[in-house]
């Protein structure tokens, strides 16, 4: 566990109540009210959902006061499933023949540095991703893998289309947004963190313009129009396209 800064500390805390103060003065809370939201806070802790919801509200703001002044790709948060992946030299992000019954998707691009336009040779492309039905592999390497860019800083990845996908169906987070009248779904996307060497600039998700919750995807600020992969329909399935431009002048801390 990190150990924080007593004085931060303190200064947060006394901001947080401060601010929270407003909120009860402007909305007349009661004393029952109050109670009612501890419940659910300790509803939240059982749960092991209280990370994520500090995520869902308060993520993208951090990624944007803490990420640096990038002139790259817009950095975007990680989410809870990365783990280390197995390099895919083929750019298949699966293992064997291509996952029946689900749209194939190729998308390739260039990387470049984000400075100087140059293209960017030996850059690694970590992905992951939900499948078709919109469910991730939280055990394996389906759907996994890291590429690595050629001499023109050309990558290509071959995968399935990810699918939106309601990940809080049953706690408490969603048990919030159906008290708010919210979905909780995500609009489909493809996790990437880029870097070169042992140096990662980039954390990221590429949006697929065949989500149809691209307004309304639950994480606050997550999608952005320079983030959705230009699609077209390829035979049985899609090819995009997605260039990344890594701003290694300002990497994120």
């Amino acid at each position: 566990m990190t150990v924080a800064d007593p004085a931060r500390l303190e200064a947060i805390w006394k901001r947080v109540v401060a601010d929270m103060k407003q909120v009860v003065r402007d909305f007349a809370i009661t004393q029952d009210e109050l109670h009612l939201a501890g419940d659910y806070f300790d509803r939240l802790g059982q749960s092991g959902m209280s990370r994520s919801l500090l995520d869902v509200g308060l993520a993208m703001t951090s990624v944007e006061v803490t990420g640096g002044s990038s002139k790259g790709t817009r950095q975007n948060l990680e989410g809870p499933y990365h783990r280390p992946h197995p390099d895919r030299p083929d750019g298949k992000l699966y293992d064997g023949s291509p996952p029946a019954g689900m749209p194939p998707l190729t998308v390739d691009g260039i990387v470049r540095d984000a400075h100087t336009g140059a293209p960017l040779p030996g850059a690694r492309l970590d992905f992951w991703q939900a499948d078709s039905n919109g469910f991730y592999d939280r055990s394996g390497a389906h759907l996994r893998g890291v590429v690595t860019t050629d001499d023109d800083g050309h990558y290509t990845i071959h995968t399935v289309l990810p699918h939106d996908y309601s990940e809080h169906d049953g706690d408490p987070i969603g048990e919030l947004f159906h008290a708010m009248g919210k979905h909780n779904t995500r609009a489909a996307h493809i996790h990437l963190k880029a870097g070169i060497d042992d140096k990662v600039f980039l954390t990221t998700q590429l949006f697929m313009p065949t989500s149809t919750f691209l307004e309304t995807d639950y994480v606050e600020g997550a999608v952005s129009d320079d983030l959705i992969v230009k699609l077209e329909p390829d035979g049985k399935g899609f090819k995009g396209t997605f260039d990344i431009m890594l701003d290694r002048q300002d990497a994120p801390a």
